[in-house]
């Protein structure tokens, strides 16, 4: 049995695409996964692919040079074309979209040929790609019960996102030993997204300055910056006298999770489940530039009572200072938060939107034999 998964190359869409891949692999499918060639994260793609490759997965990345419609235009006409090329070889029952317009003519090129169609909603908002693609699937896959009331009876599951295994898996006193900290000491972590958040760490830079002598030195910070002001966070700890640990970027993001008390992070959709995988209250700045999918996730993160939202243009020092003070300072406010967050994850969500999948594959090729085991966890399509 054939699968094929198509995805953008960001971290959020790639991650889920990449889980769920492995999750068939492991039911005997055979997976093969497009994305969009991203030259900023390339590296932590790579890293991704080759992790699912030893698990049977085919990957390949989709070199892409487009910035504007012109250019995307000229790239959905030849990710057409080799879709096509590669259904004529491969003959897949089912054909996954993860997101982003690349997963558009691969979609509706299955379509055409009566294929199994079926798209991942990360958000709680379709994204554009999702919306526009809608009519033309068989079946829409949902993070969020939420989500569904914007579908307009297309059939759906709340299948979750799936979040890498590993995740909330270390254990807080060896990670800790690793980054050279204090295990008992209430320990902030700011998550700026793949490629580092400039506004939110010169937030937290003027942050350090207003701190008191005394959370100065009961508190301990883990950041990721990103490459641009790795050097000026740094500094601006230091200086401030803080315990901190600081890097551009970290290859096992699981540790920051294991030793973190209270996150301060963008509310993307792969950060938003990876916090509620590990039970973690949040302070949530969304990105103000990206459409509003983020300012949804934060607010329904908050509306659950895991985390507190504030938009980027209220995030001043002072305010931002208060949440930490609110959840660094009182075990009982972050213990409460932190169950409303974890109550908020579904950790079976690769096996469920693998089961999905399978479900679908059965409904296009009835008769075939299917893993019962996957078939099994297959959440009913909502009325």
């Amino acid at each position: 049995m054939r699968v094929l998964l198509v995805s953008d190359g960001s971290g959020g869409h790639l991650i889920p695409a990449l889980q769920v891949a492995q999750a068939l692999a492991r039911h005997g499918v055979r997976p093969t996964v497009w994305y969009a060639h991203r030259p900023r994260i390339a590296a932590l793609a790579e890293r991704l692919s080759q992790t699912a490759r030893a698990q049977d997965v085919e990957v390949a990345a989709i070199p892409l040079a487009a910035s504007g419609w012109p250019e995307k235009l000229w790239h959905c006409g030849q990710l057409w074309h080799r879709a096509q090329q590669w259904f004529d070889a491969m003959s897949p029952e089912v054909v996954v979209g993860f997101g982003g317009w690349v997963s558009g003519p691969v979609l509706l090129a299955a379509r055409q040929r009566g294929i199994g169609c079926l798209v991942h909603e990360q958000n709680v908002q379709l994204g554009r790609a999702n919306r526009w693609l809608r009519p033309w699937v068989d079946r829409v896959a949902v993070s969020f019960e939420e989500t569904q009331s914007a579908l307009k009876g297309t059939p759906s599951f709340v299948t979750g996102l799936p979040v890498r295994q590993e995740i909330g898996r270390p254990r807080r006193a060896e990670t800790a030993a690793w980054f050279g900290l204090d295990p008992s000491a209430p320990t902030l972590v700011v998550l700026g997204g793949s490629q580092g958040a400039r506004a939110v760490n010169r937030l937290m830079m003027q942050v350090a300055l207003i701190m008191t002598d005394s959370e100065r030195q009961e508190w301990q910070i883990v950041h990721l910056t990103g490459a641009a002001d790795e050097s000026a966070v740094r500094a601006a700890y230091a200086a401030a006298g803080l315990r901190a640990w600081t890097a551009a970027h970290v290859a096992k993001v699981e540790t920051l999770y294991a030793i973190a008390d209270v996150a301060v992070a963008r509310a993307g959709a792969s950060t938003i489940a990876e916090l509620a995988r590990c039970g973690l209250p949040a302070i949530l700045i969304p990105y103000p530039h990206a459409g509003a999918h983020q300012r949804a996730n934060a607010q329904l993160i908050t509306a659950h009572g895991g985390g507190i939202f504030m938009e980027e243009s209220n995030a001043t020092p002072k305010a931002t200072l208060g949440a930490l003070r609110l959840l660094l300072g009182d075990e009982r406010v972050r213990t409460t938060m932190g169950l409303h967050m974890r109550a908020m994850s579904r950790d079976d969500a690769a096996e469920r939107l693998s089961a999905a999948i399978l479900r679908l594959a059965e409904e296009k090729s009835p008769g075939r034999p299917r893993p019962a085991a996957a078939l099994s966890l297959s959440p009913e399509p909502a009325p």
